[in-house]
């Protein structure tokens, strides 16, 4: 049988050498060439995910100037000048992480962050001891989460602000934030000129010892500001603990439509979380603990259309602008300066319990103009001092389904309120209704968005009166503890 014929070789052509030059180029890089691109068009490769490990300020620096999609940089133990990042842009599947190889031990000591015109960003890990804000500035999808911010303070600072036009999707998370002295707030969310910040989640965070009491501007968290109080946030503030907040009278302060600030947990905190400017929000499922603690204070309400519900109020010690419920007066109607006291119309105040404060529901306490179109129902409400419905001035108030227990000297206040011990029992921290209590099935009925109580249990029939819901079902939330949030909570 006839050997095959060999076939000779072809001569090297000249673009055939430079193009093995090139592979063996690229080939003799450090770091991986491609890697399948996830959702894109047939045959689209892109480079590989990389790992930067950095151990200096300067590196650190030419890192997040040199970032892409798919990075994680990870930072050694020890201290870091930083700088900041400008036009990085990562993606939902492969964003540009920056985090610390052993959480909390990279500490940043000085220089600044700014996040601006970037996309899916993480900073995560590390422990902040500079002086400056740390800002995201028209940025989307950027987290700070399982972080330490205890700033040096020399003079008012803010410590993180969310600014800048097309701002949206932000996340502050599992952050621990202490220690602050001087004016200016934990967590600042603004925005443009025009529209503030859009669906932004604060979450799981434990801000702590803020304070003393200033007048102004030292907030936890402030959302949004007068001169844009007329834009949407669809910003939620929920699952934070937030404790010996004694900054400003504001907690939490509240500046624009749309947000929701729901299961946080205020303990020994002097001041309110404030409704201050805007409309249609909706604060629901928290828990307010004075433990004994002066100028402890619950919700206070300005403007349109808000909810309110599903909130334990115990052991409160303020009154007037620091009530347990400040359903308050205005010094602006219909029109005038946007940082006015906008008047109360149309506040649905719905299955709270109030036990054991010196002034719980308060209507029209401060100011000129009397809230108007209020519904205050299905309210459990006990104590040993002065009127539990305290209406101040109002306007065609609605008070429905309401049980009143006064004790000592208390009275009810009004008489459009069943007057009737609902049985409560101790519970941890809070007092809670028991298998025979009047609250059981007493409610009105009419609100169909309480779906379930404070602790998570669903509303079953016709939902108990207050906060809390007689039910063996899996209760999947109550006041959080400093395990619960921050760095190291699950």
């Amino acid at each position: 049988m006839p050997c095959p014929r060999s076939r000779a070789r072809a001569p090297m052509t000249r673009t055939r050498r430079a193009l093995l030059v090139a592979l063996l180029a690229v080939a003799a890089t450090s770091q991986p060439v491609t890697s399948w691109a996830v959702g894109g068009p047939p045959g689209a490769r892109w480079p590989a995910d990389r790992t930067v490990h950095v151990a200096n300020s300067t590196r650190l620096r030419d890192a997040l100037a040199d970032a892409r999609a798919g990075d994680r940089i990870v930072l050694a133990d020890g201290r870091y000048t930083i700088g900041g990042m400008t036009g990085r842009t990562g993606t939902a599947a492969r964003p540009i992480t920056v985090v610390a190889a052993h959480r909390g031990r990279a500490v940043v000591d000085d220089g600044q962050l700014e996040v601006a015109n970037s996309a899916h960003v993480t900073v995560e890990g590390l422990t902040w001891t500079n002086r400056s804000t740390l800002l995201i500035t028209g940025s989307n999808h950027v987290r700070l989460t399982r972080n330490h911010f205890r700033l040096t303070e020399d003079a008012q600072v803010n410590w993180v602000l969310v600014q800048g036009a097309d701002s949206h999707h932000n996340r502050i998370d599992h952050n621990l934030f202490e220690d602050k002295h001087q004016l200016g707030n934990f967590i600042t969310v603004e925005g443009s000129e025009t529209q503030q910040s859009r669906h932004d989640l604060i979450d799981h965070n434990h801000f702590r010892d803020i304070g003393p009491r200033a007048v102004n501007e030292m907030e936890a968290i402030r959302v949004g500001r007068s001169t844009i109080s007329r834009s949407s946030g669809f910003t939620v503030v929920e699952a934070n603990l937030f404790e010996d907040c004694d900054g400003d009278p504001e907690i939490v302060s509240v500046k624009s439509n749309d947000n929701t600030v729901r299961y946080n947990t205020f303990r020994a905190s002097q001041g309110t979380l404030s409704h201050r400017h805007g409309n249609r929000g909706s604060l629901h499922g928290n828990f307010f603990l004075g433990e004994g603690k002066e100028g402890t204070g619950g919700i206070r309400l300005y403007g349109e259309d808000h909810r309110v519900y599903n909130n334990h109020f115990e052991g409160l010690t303020g009154s007037g602008h620091d009530a347990a419920l400040q359903v308050d007066g205005g010094d602006v109607d219909v029109s005038g300066p946007l940082n006015g006291h906008w008047r109360v119309y149309r506040a649905t105040v719905v299955n709270n319990t109030f036990v054991d404060n010196t002034s719980n529901i308060e209507v029209g306490a401060n100011y000129t103009f009397p809230p108007v179109g209020s519904t205050i129902a299905d309210n459990v409400v006990t104590g040993a001092r002065g009127k539990l419905f305290n209406e101040v001035k109002a306007v065609n108030t609605t008070y429905a389904g309401n049980i009143a227990w006064p004790t000592g000297t208390a009275t009810a206040g009004i008489t459009a309120v069943r007057v009737v011990d609902p049985l409560l029992r101790p519970a941890g921290p809070v007092h809670r209704i028991g298998p025979r209590s009047p609250a059981i099935d007493a409610g009105t009925g009419r609100f169909a968005f309480v779906t379930d109580d404070v602790d998570g249990q669903p509303r079953t029939g016709v939902a108990d009166v207050g906060a809390d819901e007689w039910s063996t079902a899996a209760v999947v939330r109550g006041p959080l503890r400093a395990g619960d949030v921050g760095p190291n909570a699950r």
